[in-house]
């Protein structure tokens, strides 16, 4: 079946979305890592991130069902191709959680023990007007913390299952057309033997036809000789 035009489809076009929209997130998590933890910039940051990534999850969802679609309409090669570059954004999209999820972990605990620290070394702490507020965050909001991050995580984990898998099939077709190749290899080779042996032996008749019909003329003119002697002989 003949591969459809490459120029404007559409499914290129969501792809190279995708391929944006992971790279401004990974631009967002890079850009948070220099804001200071619990700071106004850092969590607007943090809340984009992760709505991103939902938003990148949810495209990168409805890019591999377009290829499942559009799979009957392109070459095997073609389609083998454009699995492996969706594999290459779920791989993609599963390193982008973590890299949020193992900041936002560092972050909750460096809430979580900042503050007790901090008045336990403070040398001002019976001073009133020179204690510090405690952290905005409680332990609720730390459990639903955890909770999200490892929900994050299992997700990440699934969708990084699901490339594995998939590798794993394409690997076994690979392995059986392989197999396949070499089965019509060997068939070949014994045709190309089986071929050789007859062609040396019509070389060799060719030979001694070739032998036989340049004797031939010879015998002809002896016996002519033969006949002329005894036509001499008897006159």
């Amino acid at each position: 079946m003949a591969l459809i035009n490459i120029d404007g489809d559409p499914w290129l076009s969501d792809l190279d979305a995708c391929e944006r929209l992971s790279n401004e997130i990974q631009s967002q998590l890079v850009a948070r890592n220099r804001e200071a933890h619990l700071s106004r910039e850092y969590s607007s940051i943090s809340g984009q991130a992760r709505v991103r990534l939902k938003q990148f999850s949810s495209e990168l969802e409805q890019l591999n069902k377009k290829l499942s679609y559009i799979s009957g309409s392109l070459t095997a090669a073609e389609a083998e191709r454009r699995q492996r570059q969706v594999e290459a954004l779920q791989s993609k999209l599963v390193q982008l959680q973590r890299q949020f999820s193992a900041v936002e972990a560092s972050a909750d605990r460096a809430s979580l023990f900042g503050g007790a620290n901090q008045r336990l070394f403070d040398d001002d702490d019976d001073d009133p007007a020179l204690i510090r507020p405690e952290s905005s965050y409680t332990v609720q909001d730390l459990r639903s913390q955890q909770t999200r991050i490892l929900e994050d995580q299992n997700q990440g984990l699934e969708a990084l299952s699901k490339v594995i898998s998939r590798q794993k099939v394409l690997a076994s077709q690979i392995g059986e057309e392989v197999d396949r190749h070499n089965e019509i290899l060997d068939d070949l080779a014994d045709t190309m033997e089986t071929t050789d042996a007859r062609l040396n032996r019509e070389t060799r008749q060719i030979g001694v036809v070739t032998v036989q019909d340049s004797t031939w003329g010879y015998w002809t003119i002896i016996g002519a000789l033969a006949v002329a002697i005894i036509v001499v002989a008897i006159l």
